[in-house]
């Protein structure tokens, strides 16, 4: 069932998927609280497949939970020593933490269920009218490597993570918070340069490469339809 449902994902046209990402991203800020939390369920029961596929993919999501829990854990501290109520301070760190996750998760499971390549070709299909080819090429481009770089940290961060504990099991964990984000840079420095060239070897630096040709099919208007029913439920219930 898992299997079905990650395909299923996968193969939605890259068009639906990027338009989904860029009107449920800003409403997950605006919309209640409890609303919030119904769309980081769904999207959490979407992403476990996907992450599934994944060599490292529930490491990937354990990683991304973190970041939330560090940055929910600093709201809360400074909350606390400016001296807001305790109740306070409780509330706001949940909304923020519904908010937060639901909007990674967002992120992930677009980056886990479409290639980098296929989300700039969206992006130059709807931007070119406006832009022009020109520019639309060079946006698709950028706006590909930004959305592929979410996984490729989380990936990264993961893999150190586990060498670090297999090579340096004895390691304190002030140690390791030494250890771990000096390993983590220069490996993302690394998969930069590694990523500059493949766009060269492939050719992707220029207009002709990113002429989009996509097929709309019936799954995608399934899929369109019953996002837009639940959205407006889910809007409605909150």
């Amino acid at each position: 069932m898992r299997r079905e449902i990650a395909a299923y994902v996968r193969d939605l046209d890259p068009r639906l998927k990027l338009g989904i990402a860029l009107v449920l991203g800003p409403y997950l800020w605006l919309m209640p609280w409890g609303a919030a939390l119904a769309c980081g369920l769904i999207l959490a029961a979407v992403l476990v497949p996907l992450a599934d596929a994944q060599p490292v993919g529930r490491k990937m999501v354990r990683t991304l939970l973190m970041f939330v829990l560090f940055w929910v854990a600093a709201k809360g501290g400074l909350d606390a020593f400016w001296g807001m109520p305790i109740l306070q301070v409780a509330a706001d760190c949940g909304v923020l933490a519904v908010r937060l996750a639901s909007l990674l998760l967002l992120g992930l499971t677009l980056s886990l269920s479409t290639s980098a390549r296929a989300l700039g070709l969206a992006v130059s299909w709807a931007v070119t009218p406006f832009a022009g080819r020109e520019r639309a090429w060079k946006l698709a481009l950028s706006l590909a490597l930004m959305i592929h770089f979410l996984p490729m940290c989380l990936e990264t961060m993961a893999r150190v993570k586990e060498n670090v504990g297999r090579r340096c099991p004895d390691c304190g964990f002030f140690q390791r918070m030494r250890l771990i984000p000096q390993a983590v840079i220069r490996n993302l420095g690394q998969k930069t340069w590694n990523q500059t060239l493949s766009v060269a070897g492939r050719g992707l630096e220029n207009a002709d490469a990113w002429i989009p040709e996509f097929t709309w099919s019936v799954q995608d208007s399934i899929c369109a339809g019953g996002c837009t029913i639940i959205l407006a439920v889910i809007l409605l219930a909150g």
